[in-house]
């Protein structure tokens, strides 16, 4: 309340009281209040304002009720001044509440800021558009966007902030900044430290110094409020149970607009394991109890190690149907810094699943979600269950996210599994172009839906054409016929491509089965009827492709037993995959061979989200009698799905003319390492190893070929897209010494 506004306040308080003394001595009847009214308010509605007022229509004037009424009504906030108005109305008073309203704030601006953005400065503020102006207000948002630009490293920042009013009395509130120099930091001094360095502490931390053009240096007090816990927790990783923070402060030099940051350490005595004990253990053998644990007596105690021990061991629990088991460790801090360790564990009753929820699946059914569920409602409930239908459904590719995560049921021994998915597009249709470094310009339509009419259907049309290669695609997969896990699905084909030495066109289709069987492991059943011809060998006097220029049918069965346990299909992480393939051709047809591929991939996460991927891939066939492979039906290596310092097709045996005829077997390693980056972009380097083999080309493991080199992954929204430059590492006459390539979908 203005102090203007407290003495009329006043004035006509005491002048009401004297009114209603003067009607008592009279011995009047008690004056009542006919009507209450408001004046001066523009914005605030008087239902709002006398929505304060306890003093009501027929109640008996009271001045200090009426005293009250008024602090209530300045309460809201939103009025300068509050007066009473006093006045004989129909044998009783009208009251009215007359407000002097604050002006409201129509608009904020900034001016001066160039390093943060209005966005931002904005998020720090509270000071927002249609509120009610208030100084106090105005000098809690300036202080906000000071600590934020300190908190930047901007100390010489300057905010002034002004108040432009309206013609109807609103504000606008302008802040002018002048950000200053952003300070560096110089250096980090640490002190009060004899068993960890100076440089295993700074490590630890996110704040860093500036080091040129690696590092900006520069502070951020939340930072470094959070590196004190960082510090604290290396230190506990090391045995240093006591240890702790005494100060950190920031010094800043103006004059040389750099900052050093001092951090004052106490540590204490480090602490070694004394014993590690269990009680509590029945269902399990304690060996197995212990082999969970990654500490053992005379190891520095760590306290990340016991927390990873604690879930290690939860987990063993959970995997046998115990999911309520709870691990309590107790640490017995002995003399000469021991420290005993002793899990009590608390085993649990069995868990079963009480109920599955569902959510966040508006297009694809119910049961596309549940089948793929490793547990069902009223079964044991085990974590590795749990992880494994988490992995299915994210490696269905219908879904941006996938959460699965768990509730209390009814009682101890159930537990309610919630399951929430973002569905993202599973349809694509596009018409463009594209490069591949194999076929050149490519004109592409794509019509894909990897989950139609939402029943989990997989159904894809591809048009390629481009100078070298015209091609054709149309396939369709019901993943589970008859709501069983068998999927079934055939495809129609048609490719026309031109090579150096000949061109080749190919027609036909084909069905397929494939079922599950075990965790992981899954059988595949083909069969295949194709017509090939060979056209056009641009050599006449080539007798062995003079031999195979014409039209074959062939007509195979094929057979393939896999494992694939990646983590994503798209982007794995970890796990791999081991498949067994044979295809035997014969049914009919022109041609009568054998061909046989053992293909192996593994994946391992090495550190900081870098992974170590490598590749085995082994083949061979042969025709029966007298029969040769078909050209079309030969190995050949090179390209960027292969051995990439060379181009595709560019390893194979020859004939006397020079021509790539294939080989009947060829060996195949790789080895990729991965570094992640922001905007899913990974950088890659690999090693490329192998060679085919065949015809006058004996196997000889001593003739491998090699590759080394580099490269660029980015998932984008149409696919995995890869750029490689490989080096030939053992290059020969009238080779190339390096190879780029560019394609779509991952190497292995």
């Amino acid at each position: 309340m203005t102090r203007g506004g407290g003495l009329r306040l006043a004035v006509a308080v005491f002048t009401a009281v004297l009114g209603l003394a003067a009607a008592v001595a009279a011995q009047q009847p008690p004056v009542l209040i006919k009507e209450l009214t408001v004046e001066g308010n523009r914005r605030v509605q008087e239902a709002v304002i006398l929505g304060r007022v306890k003093s009501a229509i027929g109640a008996i004037f009271n001045p200090a009720q009426l005293s009250e009424d008024v602090r209530a009504v300045f309460a809201l906030g939103f009025f300068d001044d509050v007066q009473l108005k006093i006045e004989d109305f129909e044998g009783g008073v009208k009251v009215g509440f007359v407000v002097v309203e604050r002006p409201f704030v129509r608009d904020v601006d900034f001016v001066g800021n160039k390093h943060v953005s209005t966005n931002e400065l904005q998020d720090k503020i509270d000071l927002k558009l249609g509120s009610v102006y208030n100084p106090v207000d105005v000098q809690r948002a300036r202080e906000r966007m000071k600590e934020h630009y300190e908190s930047e490293g901007y100390f010489e920042v300057q905010i002034t902030p002004d108040i432009e009013k309206f013609a109807d009395g609103d504000v606008k509130v302008v802040f002018t900044i002048n950000e200053g120099r952003q300070m560096k930091i110089e250096e980090i001094v640490i002190r009060g430290n004899r068993g960890l360095t100076d440089k295993q502490i700074k490590n630890a931390m996110a704040t860093q110094e500036r080091q040129y053009w690696i590092l900006r240096g520069t502070v951020q007090r939340q930072r470094l409020d959070e590196d004190v816990d960082r510090i604290l927790q290396l230190y506990n990783d090391h045995g240093y149970i006591q240890a702790r923070v005494e100060s950190h402060d920031v010094t800043v030099d103006r004059e040389k607009a750099r900052v050093t940051i001092n951090i004052v350490v106490v540590e204490g005595s480090q602490h070694h394991v004394a014993s590690v004990g269990f009680t509590g253990v029945t269902l399990v053998p304690e060996s197995e109890v212990r082999r969970q644990v990654k500490l053992k007596a005379g190891d520095v105690f760590s306290r990340s190690a016991l927390r990873d021990s604690v879930k290690s061991i939860e987990d063993l629990y959970s995997n046998i149907g115990r999911a309520s088991a709870e691990v309590n460790p107790k640490l017995d801090v002995q003399p000469e810094s021991k420290i005993a360790i002793l899990f009590e564990v608390s085993e649990g009753p069995t868990v079963y699943v009480e109920r599955i929820n569902i959510a966040g699946n508006v297009r694809s059914q119910d049961k596309i979600l549940r089948r793929e569920l490793q547990m069902a409602e009223g079964e044991i409930f085990t974590l590795r269950k749990l992880q494994r239908s988490k992995q299915r459904l994210t490696n269905l590719g219908y879904f941006e996210k996938v959460e699965v995560n768990t509730a209390p049921g009814s009682d101890k021994t159930k537990i309610v599994v919630n399951i929430d998915v973002t569905e993202r597009p599973t349809g694509l249709f596009s018409i463009g172009g594209g490069f591949s470094s194999a076929d050149g310009i490519l004109g592409t339509i794509d019509l894909s839906q990897n989950n139609f009419l939402g029943r989990g259907w997989l159904a894809t049309i591809k048009i390629r054409a481009g100078a070298n290669i015209q091609q054709g695609q149309l396939s369709f997969t019901e993943p589970w016929l008859f709501d069983r896990p068998l999927a079934a699905g055939f495809d129609l084909f048609s490719t026309q491509r031109q090579f150096l030495e000949y061109d080749y066109r190919t027609l036909g289709g084909g069905l397929r089965l494939s079922h599950p069987f075990e965790e992981f492991w899954r059988w595949h059943l083909g069969y295949r009827l194709t017509q090939d011809d060979i056209l056009h060998v641009k050599n006449p006097q080539d007798s062995f492709l003079r031999d195979e220029e014409g039209t074959h049918i062939t007509s195979l069965v094929s057979g393939t037993v896999g494992r694939d346990s990646r983590d994503s299909i798209q982007t794995p992480s970890k796990g791999g995959q081991l498949a067994w393939s044979t295809e035997l051709a014969g049914l009919g047809g022109d041609h009568h061979y054998s061909k046989t591929t053992l293909f192996m991939t593994y994946f391992q996460p090495v550190w900081f989200g870098h992974i170590m991927s490598g590749r085995a891939e082994g083949g061979y066939g042969f025709g029966f009698g007298d029969e040769r492979l078909p050209v079309f039906e030969r190995f050949f290596l090179g390209g960027p799905n292969s051995i990439r310092s060379f181009k595709t097709r560019q390893i194979s045996p020859t004939d006397e003319f020079g021509t790539r005829i294939g080989g009947t077997s060829e060996v195949l390693g790789n080895i990729e390492y991965l570094i992640p980056l922001p905007f899913d972009i990974r950088l890659a380097a690999f090693f490329d190893i192998g060679n085919v083999y065949g015809f006058k080309t004996k196997f000889d493991l001593t003739e491998l070929r090699k590759a080394a080199g580099g490269g660029i992954r980015w998932v984008s929204p149409f696919g995995a897209i890869r750029v490689d430059y490989g080096f030939n590492l053992d290059r020969r006459p009238g080779e190339k010494a390096a190879n780029f390539h560019f394609s779509v979908g991952s190497p292995f």
